[in-house]
This record gives structure tokens, C-alpha cells and sequence, in this order.
């Protein structure tokens, strides 16, 4: 028995690589969403044509080295060679670490702009929103509620958000960001709310669920009206 049961997982590890080294062909089309807001990159491709959902991503840890790695970590998922392949793309726009928002969405839109396709956004709030409402009370899972941060000295960044729907064939989760990340005053009451937590491993799956659901519903979206969110300034006029 043991050794079937071990033949039977090495066969489905056969079947997943085989699948990956299909990956990447001429008749592919991918889309891409990028995920940087604090010291981790997170990357997510998926082929669109392909029948099976294989979706390739990774996590790069590369801290204040993403100017320097950006390029050689999207080949690693998607080689250069197939960047014209890209349909689609999406990007997170923060709130979160000036530089790394600024530099992903820079190549979000250099990328856009080159070959001519759409760019989507999502504030790094409304991303994590399908994760962090379940922690909400299961009666109030379809009323607003509030993602929070707080900022020492500073106040607190907000935004409110409200599930819309779960789009079972692609597994999005649609929220409205009914109010965008901005800085509140820390005596402003905002209930329900969850405090916000990352974990870009789960948010680049949800960021390319979200691509997908925009290409099948043909939207299009223009590179150009894609800037980051600053809910405060890295400049500080405080004398």
C-alpha cells in the first residue's frame, strides 16, 4: 500500500511539472499582477488560454534591493521573451512604502505603455478586503466595514469597504471601496473595522483574480490614470 500511495504522488508531481513546462508557449496569452507596498514583491501569472487555473507566483524578500532586482524578478516568473504576450496587467497602488509602490507602479505602466494593454489597480486595502472580512461577524458580511492602520504620532489610515459579490467562476471576491485609504484623526469613530495585515502571498492571488474578472468583462483601462496612493506625505512641512 505504501508504495502506491507513493507512486501516486510522485505521478502528480509529474502531471504539475509537465503542466509548468507548458507554461510558457507562443500561443499564451498571460496576465500579470504586481504587489509591492512593503519590503516583499509579490508576482502572479496567469495564461488565460490555458484550461487548467495554474496560476505561477512567488514572493521576493528583497527589502531596499527592489530597484536593482525588479526586472530579473518578474523574468524569473515570465521570461522577457513573453512580455508581449502580457493582455493584461495589474498592480497594487498602496497605501504603503513610498518606494515600493512608486517603483512597481513605474513598471506597471512602462510595461502597460510599451505594449499597449490594459493596466488595473487596487489599493493595497481593497486588495486584502476578501481575506479580512471573515473576520467580521458572519451576519454583517455584506455591510460596510472599515480596514485601518495606525500610524504612531501620525493618526490612522482608513478605508471602507462592502462585499458585492463572489464571482464563483473565477473566485473573486467583489468589494466596492466605498471610501478610498486616507488619514483620519485618531477621535474619529469607524466601526466595524479590522486592522490591516499583509500577507502578499494570498493578496497577488486575489490581485489576478481581480485581472481576470476585469478582462471578462472587457473592461479597459489606460495606463496614464494609474498613480499611487500617498495618504500621507513623505515630506514633512511641520516646522
Amino acid at each position: 500500500m505504501e508504495q502506491a500511495a507513493s507512486w501516486r504522488r510522485n505521478s502528480k508531481i509529474i502531471v504539475i511539472i509537465n503542466k509548468l513546462q507548458n507554461f510558457y508557449t507562443s500561443k499564451s496569452k498571460y496576465l500579470l499582477a504586481l504587489h509591492s507596498t512593503s519590503e516583499s514583491f509579490g508576482i502572479a501569472v496567469k495564461d488565460i488560454e490555458e484550461k487548467e487555473t495554474i496560476i505561477k507566483s512567488e514572493v521576493f524578500n528583497i527589502g531596499r534591493a527592489l530597484s536593482n532586482k525588479l526586472f530579473s524578478c518578474i523574468e524569473t516568473i515570465l521570461p522577457k521573451k513573453f512580455w508581449k504576450q502580457i493582455i493584461r496587467i495589474s498592480v497594487a497602488k498602496g497605501p504603503g512604502s513610498y518606494t515600493s509602490t512608486r517603483l512597481t507602479i513605474s513598471m506597471a505602466r512602462t510595461i502597460a505603455q510599451q505594449i499597449n494593454c490594459s493596466l488595473d489597480s487596487m489599493s493595497s486595502f481593497h486588495i486584502m478586503a476578501p481575506r479580512l472580512y471573515k473576520y467580521l461577524d458572519q451576519n454583517q458580511n455584506f455591510n460596510p466595514f472599515w480596514i485601518k492602520d495606525i500610524l504612531p504620532r501620525r493618526g490612522i489610515i482608513a478605508g471602507k469597504y462592502k462585499l458585492i459579490k463572489i464571482h464563483q467562476e473565477s473566485n473573486f471576491h467583489e468589494f466596492s471601496e466605498i471610501i478610498s485609504p486616507q488619514l483620519i484623526s485618531n477621535d474619529k469613530e469607524i466601526n466595524p473595522s479590522i486592522k490591516a495585515s499583509n500577507n502578499i502571498e494570498k493578496d497577488i492571488i486575489s490581485l489576478i483574480n481581480f485581472s481576470e474578472y476585469c478582462q471578462k468583462s472587457n473592461f479597459h483601462s489606460n495606463w496614464r490614470t494609474i498613480l499611487p496612493i500617498y495618504p500621507t506625505s513623505p515630506i514633512d512641512n511641520q516646522k
